[in-house]
């Protein structure tokens, strides 16, 4: 995603990533199916999607600001991002690689801002579900619904994780 900042003279970046599976295994929970039929640019922009995870992003400053310079600046973060996300592929192999990799950016993420409130309880969730490892993604569920953690999500009167342990109690 590049957006440009007029007034600062700038443009902003961020890469972001996350397995299809996600999405696919998220809209099944939450009794949404009919969105795996919606085009791909909704994975990335959906409302209802499951969440991606930050793998670089800056800023660009762009002194002049006309329609040249600012197509040499996006070149320049298509380039960046371009070796991230090379870098990115030949580190995920499947589903431990992506989490550990989730776990990476989380822990980078938590450095830069100490006081954000922010998890990653959902993305184990799913990769547990994924691994049908359901003994770890059922503790994870009764330790969220302990910490009344909806989630992120509330549908009607339960929440993301409730909706979730009722999905892989049916896989069972």
């Amino acid at each position: 995603m590049i957006v440009g900042q007029a007034k600062q003279r700038h443009l902003s970046y961020s890469l972001e990533f996350k397995l299809l599976a996600f999405d696919d295994l998220f809209w099944k929970i939450v009794k949404l199916e009919e969105n795996m039929n919606q085009p791909l640019s909704f994975r990335a922009t959906g409302a209802w999607t499951a969440p991606m995870t930050t793998i670089s992003k800056g800023k660009l400053s762009i002194e002049d600001w006309n329609a040249e310079n600012l197509q040499l600046g996006v070149n320049e973060i298509i380039t960046r991002c371009d070796l991230d996300a090379g870098k990115l592929t030949g580190e995920i192999r499947g589903l431990d690689d992506n989490l550990r990799m989730i776990e990476e950016c989380y822990l980078r993420r938590k450095e830069e801002y100490p006081n954000a409130i922010a998890n990653i309880w959902r993305e184990r969730l799913l990769t547990f579900i994924l691994k049908k490892e359901y003994y770890d993604a059922e503790r994870i569920v009764r330790d969220r619904m302990n910490n009344h953690d909806s989630g992120g999500f509330r549908f009607g009167n339960r929440s993301f994780y409730e909706l979730a342990g009722e999905h892989f109690q049916g896989l069972l």
